[in-house]
């Protein structure tokens, strides 16, 4: 098989039929498609049992996106590997497309497409490249230092070779959120992308969905940048004030969640790593103070942290 379409699903019934006719109705021959329910409680199995042998299906308790993802990724064939999500779409062509972008170009690693997106609850429809600014971006090459201000690669936009897949170790099962952007930064930092401006699937927003869930965004956001930077810093360093920026933001971020929840030393120690790396700033210094105040009368209540 030359190309796999993983489908993760969780409590998707209503939407799913759509998802999977779109996945069948490619026009590029041999598409393996790997159906992962992660769980489900609805009529999921009622509806993958309309599709006999043309799917494979794994069935595993709910683990969440990630591991669904990986989960697919474990049981796919293909050389290259695409994603979809259970209430998304693909366009006919889009992987015929995709694929001949990568064999055009032996070189590169990953290709994406643009995206409709559309939002359920209003019915509004916008472009990734309209919503993210792609005239403006670079979005051919290197990607990383674009990616790392922020995710404009919906997940279901790629087409990825195999064999880098394997060398990134997959999707982050710890992250509740944003897994495709920790994955796609990890991608920029050893293959180069190349960009198709066609509108080749459709991302729907849902109403109450993760993306809507900005507290849970942040927290996950700044994870990854917190892990990026512990186990690749000199990618975030070679970006320079940016890089450094964004280090602190992080820092910083994850010492006030730590403050939140009285973990006076853990916040002591992400407010100084900010200062360290970007030691220009008002609010920190503010922070670290409280910190070391709040720990000191902890410690001599006797509640040390």
């Amino acid at each position: 098989m030359t190309v796999s379409l993983v489908i993760a699903t969780f409590n998707h019934a209503r939407l799913l039929g759509e998802a999977l006719d779109s996945a069948l109705s490619q026009t590029l021959g041999g598409v393996d498609v790997v159906v992962v329910d992660d769980g489900s409680t609805d009529d999921t199995p009622a509806v993958l049992a309309r599709y006999g042998g043309r799917v494979r299906i794994v069935r595993q308790p709910n683990r969440g996106l990630a591991a669904a993802r990986n989960a697919g990724i474990a049981a796919a064939r293909g050389r290259y590997l695409a994603f979809l999500d259970a209430d998304d779409v693909v366009a006919p062509t889009k992987l015929a497309e995709q694929l001949a972008v990568l064999e055009r170009a032996p070189g590169v690693g990953w290709t994406y497409c643009d995206v409709m997106i559309e939002t359920a609850a209003t019915g509004g429809k916008i472009t990734a490249s309209e919503r993210f600014g792609y005239g403006a971006r670079s979005l051919d090459g290197w990607l990383f230092p674009e990616l790392i201000r922020g995710n404009f690669i919906p997940a279901i936009a790629p087409l990825v070779r195999r064999s880098l897949i394997d060398a990134t170790g997959g999707f982050d099962e710890s992250l509740t959120a944003l897994e495709d952007w920790d994955l796609w930064l990890r991608l920029a930092l050893i293959a180069e992308a190349r960009y198709t401006p066609a509108v080749l699937a459709t991302y729907r927003v849902q109403a109450a969905g993760m993306s809507e869930d900005r507290a849970r965004m942040d927290r996950n956001r700044f994870r990854v940048v917190d892990k990026l930077h512990r186990m690749r810093p000199a990618a975030l360093e070679g970006l320079g004030t940016l890089g450094r920026r964004i280090v602190a933001d992080a820092h910083n971020w994850l010492g006030k969640e730590a403050y939140a929840r009285g973990d006076w030393a853990e916040a002591r120690r992400r407010f100084a790593a900010s200062l360290a790396t970007v030691p220009w700033q008002r609010q920190a210094p503010r922070l670290l103070g409280l910190s070391l105040v709040r720990g000191w009368t902890s410690e001599g209540t006797g509640s040390r942290r």
